[in-house]
């Protein structure tokens, strides 16, 4: 591959950048993830910390969720492909690889949330929605019955040889069940109907995310009720996050990645211009404005 190739990447040993300085410190604890009172908040989080989520809240503990992942970089309200579909947070992870003799950062992941304050939010606006998402749930438990039989009377499906049952992988696809398969199929007819057109099938489709998340209050939706190839979140009220459900992973094209970790830096741009009181107006007038200050406790 040559050099050319790689013009979105740079030179890895001559890249520093000192994350705690832009981040504030989360203690990690496996599945929970549980943060501190952040400096910037001060009296305010222990005033809303138990009162109901605003999308606010969910969104700065999303982002908080995010980082505590150490990725390479981060922000809100990023574009896919068009910037009509906004992805409410993305990020992207890197590693160094070599390229005659000298080391640049690649892309080796990325990741979208859509963050919704509330179930209504989370689906298509259609009058028998409902009863879809009830069909689902239905059909989704009875596939994980018939997996679980499955796994009982066809053990020549199973892929690895893995000691813990909770991480064996199987091949359901495989088996000569016809009930299993007209499940499946009545599941991709059910989420054709709630998904198809809808913003969540787009981003989907936008194929610049390996990992999708959707990020809810506790509670707020269950498992079953998802898109198969999404992860699930909740945010309690602590600001804590719980992972519900582990995404697929969509292994997008490298060209991609490179799209959606422009944005990011796009996107993370009009931060840090705010963030350091300057503003454009116009096409080339540049205003200097107050720098907005933290709030101390």
């Amino acid at each position: 591959m040559s050099e050319d190739e790689f013009q979105l990447m740079f030179d890895f040993e001559e890249y520093h950048h000192d994350v705690s300085d832009d981040i504030e410190e989360f203690s990690v604890k496996k599945e929970v993830v549980t943060k501190e009172m952040p400096e910037s908040v001060g009296e305010n989080y222990e005033e809303t910390k138990d009162k109901e989520l605003t999308i606010k809240d969910i969104r700065r503990a999303v982002l908080g969720w995010i980082i505590t992942e150490k990725p390479t970089g981060a922000a809100l309200t990023v574009p896919t492909r068009i910037s009509k579909y906004n992805a409410d947070a993305a990020a992207f992870w890197s590693s160094p690889i070599s390229i005659n003799g000298k080391k640049y950062l690649a892309p080796v992941k990325t990741a979208v949330v859509e963050i919704r304050h509330n179930r209504e939010m989370c689906w298509p606006d259609c009058s028998k929605k409902e009863v879809l998402i009830e069909l689902l749930k239905e059909e989704k438990n009875r596939k994980y019955s018939i997996e679980t039989r499955i796994r009982e009377t066809e053990p020549e499906l199973k892929i690895d040889d893995n000691l813990f049952a909770e991480y064996e992988t199987w091949n359901y696809r495989k088996t000569n069940r016809k009930d299993y398969h007209s499940c499946l199929s009545k599941i991709d007819e059910i989420e054709r109907s709630l998904y198809e057109g809808s913003r969540f099938e787009r981003i989907r489709r936008a194929e610049v995310a390996d990992y999708l998340y959707l990020a809810v209050p506790e509670g707020e939706v269950v498992e079953s009720e998802l898109a198969d190839g999404w992860g699930l979140l909740y945010v309690k009220s602590d600001f804590s996050v719980e992972i519900i459900k582990e995404p697929f992973d969509w292994n997008c094209p490298l060209e991609k990645k490179y799209h959606i970790i422009q944005n990011i830096a796009a996107a993370s741009f009009k931060n840090t211009l705010f963030a350091n009181g300057i503003r454009l107006v116009g096409d080339n007038d540049v205003k200097f404005t107050k720098v907005p200050r933290r709030r101390r406790k």
